[in-house]
């Protein structure tokens, strides 16, 4: 997945005036058979953080990955992000494959774009596979958490801040608490994470989920949601900032079809953190739905 020979773009004309460089991956054979995949990152990833997912099922899958827009190596433009614009560029990313239907494996804010997306348009999803959604919080967000978020929606001090936490050390920092393994949280997944805050325009799309936090919440929705498609939800066990005893009920209530899977020794990235584990349970769940009925 490293090959930067199998990246692709293509320009995404959001507006009149605006347009943006969106870049992505595909992997494998068609299979007529099968429906295709597309996986999404979460806040702050990029298609390399499924490097340990990806390969295990391209022979038998087609596979898609994107950045989303402002993350990654796609461009960031000045714009309005949120969950909205995210499933504008699933809607937009399926037209120019033609593809009629996807399963999406999208891990925290790349697995509620996936919801929002599948709430408006449920016909153009196969299949939910949500690792560690975001979008729901319940009452998780504790005192301390939300005066930071009051800090950075400031403009003059997110910007400060945004200068003191784009750099190794700051990213670091903050990949830490999203891994049970820590040694997993090395030199290149730090790097990795790092590259994309130096890129022009990385302080609008990555300060807009503390500017305007209710852009990437899913409580709007209606409860259940409009998608009554096979979902499942995939869970690190060890999660303290979306921990699954809390957070799973508020999301079978959207989705009251979703089955729970908890996966042991893995925290907010477990697709990555316990990849092995998380793979068995992704082919566990994809030989479910390629069943024949």
């Amino acid at each position: 997945m490293a090959n930067a020979l199998k990246d692709q773009y293509f320009l995404w004309q959001l507006s009149p005036e605006i347009e943006a460089r969106i870049r992505y991956q595909e992997y494998g054979e068609d299979h007529p058979e099968k429906t295709p995949l597309l996986f999404l990152h979460g806040y702050g990833g990029m298609i390399e953080h499924w490097n340990l997912n990806i390969p295990e099922f391209a022979r038998n899958h087609k596979i898609y990955a994107m950045d989303l827009i402002g993350f990654g190596k796609s461009q960031k433009p000045n714009v309005r992000y949120c969950l909205e614009l995210f499933a504008s560029q699933i809607e937009t990313f399926l037209l120019l494959k033609k593809l009629d239907s996807v399963i999406i494996v999208g891990h925290s804010m790349g697995a509620a774009s996936a919801i929002y997306f599948a709430h408006h348009q449920p016909e153009k999803i196969k299949a939910l596979i949500l690792a560690n959604p975001s979008g729901l919080f319940g009452d998780t967000m504790d005192g301390m958490t939300s005066v930071f978020f009051g800090l950075v929606a400031s403009p003059l001090i997110g910007e400060v801040l945004f200068a003191a936490f784009a750099n190794p050390v700051g990213v670091g920092q903050s990949l830490t608490p999203t891994y049970f393994n820590q040694s997993k949280v090395d030199e290149k997944l730090i790097n990795q994470f790092t590259m994309p805050l130096q890129d022009r325009g990385a302080q609008f799309s990555y300060l807009s989920p503390s500017k305007r936090p209710l852009d990437f919440r899913l409580d709007k929705l209606a409860k259940p949601c409009h998608y009554k498609g096979p979902a499942f939800l995939v869970w690190g066990a060890e999660d303290t900032a979306l921990p699954p005893h809390k957070i799973i009920p508020e999301f079978q209530a959207l989705l009251p079809q979703a089955g729970a899977y908890i996966l042991p020794k893995a925290s907010h990235c477990s697709h990555h953190d316990a990849h092995e584990e998380f793979n068995k349970r992704l082919k566990f769940i994809l030989n479910l739905i390629d069943k024949p009925a």
